[in-house]
């Protein structure tokens, strides 16, 4: 055989290689005589991007936050600033070091999976089983709030003091009253994490009808929190909105086309984030109209008072107090000494399901801001205290400082795997610990609620389950095949 017929066939083998036979981080033709394409720039920036983005992010709302409870009345209030200072820095310091340890490990990317046909048929059960998850728990609360129909829910949406007073009479029933339903749902709490997150970044893989039905589910969740006038379950939704838009975003190739959809997305989550701010100032100014108070925390500015009216400028006020007021409540906290909590301080559900199934008495062992209610006269269940004081029920403001640093690792950790594989466990797991790094100003988000309990333990042990613990290491693809870099 001659060699024009092994070139014809493809079997000839050029000094530089053919492209069939070039292995992945081979050089693309013509590279050794300087002609690289533009493209390789780019390919080689984002990857950089992408790898700080959600750290960027973080860190410019902790620290934001921190820097404009400063320049608000109530830092007058602070008699401990250098205590406060030293352990907010030290908490985030530690939480950026977590993320940075993480991501400089160099362990191989794993080799993408997102449109493999067993994971896009995961997918699909999984938004589906969310989707009726969320229709039945959402029509069973609103039935136990007192919803009659549409009707009824449009009108607490008009006036969401009402809805939000109306509440509190349900609250005080205990647990103990709401509807077997929500007994038999309870170990799958995590369904309710699961919706949003799948349901965005696999939107292009699913069809019509289940697109349909998770939109179903996540409407009927919003309208219960409607119902109610209470905006953590919306705040929930526009949370992982974001996060999974992200994800998503960032797992696709650096194209025109690619480009244009991120920007689309950019305007989706800054669409909602808008909706959800306005809301916010409504729901407020309705509050203050029904109720005739402000409060300590909310201190309306006389120059938008005059503009808008005392109402909407209660509305606007409480929006800016709400991530910043927080701060003053952990001054508070920091000057108590420590008193463990038994393990039941850091998750106000998990203490309240211990009370109610087990008989253990909260009262010996209150935590930090239990405590600081009746030592500070900071009021535990009005106003926030951050998320530091109710981990340091359990594991001292040290450590909780180093707690951060363990968040940290995993939010990289799941970015990571997330971003580089779409797998379903990184991605929810990512898009719950988004909602509690929003919530630091706050509250543990997570220790809130049941659901939110049992679905981000169910999360972390499938991922100590899924993470390899050896084995044979997978080759690292083409650098243009994946856009996170672990280098």
């Amino acid at each position: 055989m001659t060699a024009i017929d092994e070139i014809s066939r493809g079997r000839h083998r050029s000094p530089i290689g053919s492209v069939r036979d070039r292995g992945p981080w081979s050089l693309p033709p013509f590279e050794h005589r300087g002609h690289r394409p533009a493209v390789t720039d780019r390919a080689t920036s984002r990857p950089r991007t992408v790898t700080w983005l959600p750290l960027v992010l973080a860190l410019t709302w902790m620290l934001g936050t921190f820097g404009a409870f400063w320049l608000t009345r109530l830092a007058r209030n602070v008699e401990n600033p250098g205590q406060l200072c030293v352990f907010v820095l030290a908490a985030t310091t530690l939480f950026a070091g977590g993320y940075v340890a993480q991501m400089s490990r160099r362990v191989p990317v794993v080799a993408a999976a997102s449109h493999s046909t067993d994971r896009i048929r995961q997918v699909r059960r999984l938004v589906l089983a969310s989707s009726v998850y969320f229709v039945v728990v959402s029509l069973t609360r609103l039935a136990e709030f007192g919803a009659t129909g549409p009707q009824s829910v449009w009108a607490s949406i008009e006036a969401p003091a009402t809805g939000y007073v109306n509440k509190f009479d349900v609250y005080q029933q205990g647990p103990g009253s709401t509807n077997p339903w929500m007994s038999l749902l309870f170990p799958l709490g995590v369904l309710s994490v699961a919706l949003v997150p799948l349901l965005v970044v696999h939107w292009r893989s699913l069809p019509g009808w289940l697109r349909l039905a998770g939109v179903v589910g996540t409407a009927t969740h919003i309208a219960f929190y409607l119902f109610i006038g209470t905006m953590k379950g919306l705040g929930d939704v526009v949370i992982m909105l974001a996060a999974a838009m992200l994800i998503a975003r960032a797992s696709v190739r650096n194209r025109p086309r690619a480009r244009s959809r991120r920007r689309r997305a950019l305007v989706l989550v800054v669409g909602a984030f808008v909706l959800l701010a306005i809301y916010m100032v409504f729901s407020h100014a309705t509050r203050a109209t029904e109720f005739g108070t402000t409060g300590e925390v909310v201190r309306v500015n006389p120059a938008v008072e005059r503009v808008v009216g005392k109402p909407m400028a209660v509305g606007v006020a409480a929006m800016i107090g709400y991530p910043t007021h927080g701060y003053l409540g952990l001054s508070y906290n920091l000057q108590l000494p420590f008193e463990w909590s038994r393990g039941l301080g850091s998750a106000p559900s998990a203490a309240i399901v211990a009370e109610q199934s087990f008989g253990a008495d909260l009262s010996e062992h209150p935590p930090f801001p239990d405590r600081t209610e009746h030592e500070k006269g900071w009021p535990a269940r009005m106003y926030w205290a951050t998320i530091y004081p109710w981990l340091a029920s359990d594991l001292t403001f040290p450590g909780a400082a180093l707690f951060m640093g363990l968040v940290g690792w995993l939010f990289a950790g799941s970015w990571r795997a997330a971003v580089s594989s779409r797998r379903v466990v990184p991605t929810l797991i990512f898009a719950q610990l988004c909602i509690l790094l929003v919530y630091v100003p706050a509250n543990n988000q997570l220790g809130m609620a049941p659901e939110s309990i049992v679905g981000m333990a169910t999360l972390l042990a499938l991922y100590a389950l899924q993470s390899p613990a050896g084995g044979r290491r997978q080759p690292a693809p083409a650098p243009d095949h994946h856009p996170l870099s672990w280098r």
